[in-house]
Formats: C-alpha cells, structure tokens, sequence
C-alpha cells in the first residue's frame, strides 16, 4: 500500500500504547516507548494529539509527528499482533 491509502478515522491512548483505526476497521498499535517525546510526555500532552487528514498523528505541544503507514508498515511484533487480530 501507499502512504495515503492509510486513513485512520480514530486514534487513542490505552496502556501506554497509541493505537489507530482505520477507514476499513484496520487497527494497529504501538508502543509510546518507542518514541522519546512521547515517552517523557505526561497523559495530558499525549492525549492532546490530532490526525492529520487521516494521515499523521501530531502532538502540537510537543513538536512529535507520527505517520498512520508507519503503524502498520513497521514489522513489530506488537503491532503486526495487532493488525493480525482485527482482520
């Protein structure tokens, strides 16, 4: 797939992981300790994020950018589990 045939529709906090769904139902996550700025982020700043045109997640106090195809491009365990799951 291409980077803009991920749309994420909603996005959320939970267990000190980021989790995003897509337009299809497509959910995948990862963990915030793979991300420094949001490791040492406290729950207010990581819960003020916004999605970008379906694309990105972007955390505007914290200068941090995550794309949605890297949530489910990036070969971890933890999210490919994920993908997997909810297929």
């Amino acid at each position: 797939m291409n980077f803009f045939d991920y749309n994420a529709t909603k996005a959320w906090i939970a267990n000190n992981e980021i989790h995003v769904q897509l337009i299809d139902g497509r959910v995948a996550k990862l963990g915030i300790s793979n991300f420094p700025l949001l490791a040492n982020a406290n729950e207010k700043q990581l819960n003020k994020f916004e999605i970008i045109k379906g694309y990105a997640l972007h955390w505007p106090e914290l200068g941090e950018d995550l794309s949605i195809a890297g949530f489910f491009e990036t070969p971890t365990e933890q999210n490919v589990l994920s993908v997997i799951q909810h297929s």
